[in-house]
Formats: C-alpha cells, sequence, structure tokens
C-alpha cells in the first residue's frame, strides 16, 4: 500500500461524499419549492445544513488528495487543469448564486410561521437557486468525465464547454419562467 493508493482512496471518498452532499441540496431545493409551511422549509433547511457540512468537508477532501496526487504522479496536464478550473467555477457559482439565497431562505423560515407568505413562496422558488444547484452537478459530472477519459487540452477544453453549453440549455426554461411569471405580475398590478 502505497501513500498515492490512500490518496486515490481519499479522492474518491471525497468525490462520492461531495456528490452525496449535491444530491441533498438537489432535494433541499426540489422540497423547499413544494413546501406549504414555514415549519416544513424549517426543517428541509435544517437538514441540509447540518449534510452540506459532510460536502464541504468532501469537497475539500477530494481537492486535497486531488493536488497530492497530481504533485507526485501526474503533473499539470491538461484534464486536471480545466477540472481545476470548473471546481473553481463551481465554488464561485456555489458562493454567488447558492450561498446567498440559502440564507436568506434559512433567516426567514426562522421568523416566518405557519403557511407561507406570498413573498416567501416566491423566494422559495426562485429560478436562480435551482439553476445554482443544476449547474453544480453538471459540471461535476463534466469533471468525471474529464477524469476518466483525461482528453488533451483541446478535448478538455470542447468537454468543459459542451458542460456550459447544457448548463445553459437547462438553465433557459428555468429562467424564461422567471420572465413569464415577472412580467404577468407586472400585468396584474
Amino acid at each position: 500500500m502505497s501513500l498515492y493508493s490512500i490518496a486515490l482512496f481519499l479522492h474518491i471518498v471525497g468525490a462520492l461524499g461531495f456528490f452525496a452532499g449535491l444530491g441533498v441540496e438537489w432535494a433541499t431545493v426540489l422540497q423547499i419549492r413544494r413546501a406549504t409551511t414555514a415549519e416544513q422549509v424549517g426543517e428541509y433547511m435544517n437538514l441540509s445544513g447540518s449534510l452540506q457540512r459532510v460536502g464541504m468537508i468532501s469537497m475539500l477532501t477530494l481537492v486535497a488528495a486531488g493536488i497530492y496526487m497530481m504533485a507526485i504522479a501526474w503533473g499539470w496536464i491538461a484534464w486536471l487543469i480545466v477540472s481545476f478550473a470548473a471546481i473553481v467555477l463551481m465554488m464561485v457559482l456555489m458562493r454567488v448564486i447558492s450561498i446567498p439565497r440559502m440564507r436568506g431562505i434559512q433567516q426567514v423560515a426562522s421568523t416566518e410561521k405557519g403557511v407561507l407568505s406570498p413573498a416567501f413562496q416566491a423566494h422559495l422558488r426562485q429560478p436562480m437557486l435551482w439553476v445554482g444547484i443544476q449547474s453544480r452537478v453538471i459540471m461535476g459530472l463534466g469533471i468525471v468525465f474529464l477524469m476518466t477519459v483525461k482528453p488533451d487540452l483541446a478535448g478538455s477544453l470542447i468537454a468543459f464547454g459542451i458542460t456550459i453549453i447544457i448548463n445553459l440549455v437547462l438553465a433557459l426554461p428555468t429562467l424564461s419562467q422567471r420572465g413569464t411569471s415577472m412580467s404577468t405580475m407586472r400585468k396584474t398590478s
């Protein structure tokens, strides 16, 4: 058993934990969109918050083990560089899109009681909340593709480009629903 074998094990366990965390967040976003009471939202958010810590620890384990393996065995090769760029982009999306919205929902859920107000319902159904988690899952799958296929620079950039195109194609209907609902709200007021 070598240090590389242990790092590879930790890398795989980190990836499993990371995707489990994304799965919990995905399920949480689905559940809070369907919630009818503030108490339901609070329960989902509390469960998600404690399990998301596991996702973050897993992400750190995944990245640390990956950096170690890169340093001792792989070096700076194209698919690794593109994978690291994708990880950074995923972290930016989480920080800019998901975390602020989830914190806002948690704060409102802790103060509201009973049936959800229309304003809180609208907050729970923000299209960007869905786009944020959906994008990170797709990018995570793109990274798994890069790690499996190990393409050269052109192949890595094409794969990452396809990931971005898939994200945009899947986000457009969600974002256009927002535009439709916003214009309907403006017409009725």
